[in-house]
């Protein structure tokens, strides 16, 4: 037998292993359990979807060609260690970045597939939040490189990177499509940086340190809600504030506590088709959501590693569908949850 004939026959045998292996393998699906909040008589307002670690967990599964190449590389599974910032694109990509890893995973359930990216684990050093545009440009902010690596092609490709020598420690990052800006938290200079997103060129920012209305004291994250306002976790002024589009100061609400309605950690910041904002505490282990007023509504959570709980949350990414995604960080995975809305909610009393 032939060198050639050798290879051939090895890579059959082991081809026809994968597949047999694959065969007897039944397809996992991870049930999700009818979890709402709150609490009856309460009118539900918050269902738990699932929960993300994995592409399985997303009934993304890989073909014969990608479990075979697995299994004679010995690549490991796939699944999430650290996860901070998520968001999504218009062919609803879940955008999940991995900060220990050092990489961004990306979970394409209408493409039946997963990737990461970038290939180069030396291009982040330390990627915290992530963006996405109208034309599905993402961007990712560096804390540590102190910069921001934007990416096409669903992260396949690197485009550029904007803000050397002017960011510290960039964190949290939003588009606004009502101004047609990227704006980005800069948590050692409590500053929020505002980008032209056309040209790329620093427009101006918002704030400085300081407890005064419109000023910030380590703000980590920030959202953009549907009407262009700009929602900013003012962490360790123990508040949430708000800002026009044009970044005027709107309104603020939260201190330092540990009864609902104040802050022991507040992190990740988002806002649902209503306006409602919700705002995840990494030490209380929960959600509250609050009106566009600043008043408490509810909260959902609690410390554990169930469904529905949490263990040290991060971010948190609301879609145009009001599909909430929140990074629990500590329990490796993404939690994924919807807002029900107020006519929905009373069809189903």
């Amino acid at each position: 037998m032939t060198y050639r004939h050798t290879i051939i026959f090895i890579l059959s045998a082991a081809l026809c292993l994968c597949m047999t292996g694959c065969v007897k393998q039944p397809k996992s699906l991870r049930p999700s359990p009818e979890l709402f909040w709150p609490k009856p008589p309460e009118v539900k307002r918050i269902q738990f979807v699932t929960a993300v670690s994995r592409p399985a967990d997303m009934n993304i599964n890989p073909g014969i060609f990608e479990k075979f190449v697995d299994y004679i590389v010995g690549n490991p599974a796939v699944s999430l260690d650290s996860p901070y910032g998520v968001s999504s694109d218009s062919q609803d990509r879940l955008y999940v970045v991995d900060t220990p890893l050092k990489k961004v995973h990306v979970f394409d359930p209408r493409g039946n597939s997963y990737f990461a990216f970038p290939e180069d684990r030396t291009m982040l050093a330390s990627p915290v939040g992530i963006a996405v545009d109208q034309n599905d440009l993402i961007y990712v902010t560096d804390a540590k490189n102190g910069v921001v690596k934007i990416f096409k092609d669903h992260g396949k490709e690197f485009v550029s990177e904007l803000g050397r020598d002017v960011f510290k420690r960039p964190t949290g990052i939003a588009v606004n499509e009502k101004t047609l800006e990227l704006l980005v938290v800069d948590t050692l200079q409590s500053r929020v940086f505002k980008y032209d997103l056309s040209s790329r060129m620093l427009k101006g920012s918002l704030g400085g340190d300081g407890m005064a209305d419109g000023w910030f004291h380590y703000p980590t994250n920030i959202f953009v809600t549907l009407e262009g306002n700009i929602i900013v976790s003012d962490s360790l002024n123990f508040r949430v504030q708000e800002f026009s589009p044009d970044g005027r100061f709107l309104n603020k609400f939260g201190q330092m506590g540990r009864e609902p309605g104040t802050f022991s950690r507040p992190k990740g910041v988002a806002s649902d088709s209503d306006g409602n904002i919700y705002v995840v505490d990494a030490l209380f282990d929960n959600i509250q959501v609050f009106d566009n007023m600043g008043r408490l509504l509810m909260a959902f959570g609690d410390h554990g590693k169930g469904d529905g709980e949490f263990w040290l949350p991060t971010g948190i990414y609301i879609d145009g569908n009001d599909f909430i995604y929140v990074s629990d960080s500590s329990n490796r995975r993404v939690q994924v949850f919807k807002y029900i809305k107020e006519d929905s909610a009373n069809e189903g009393k």
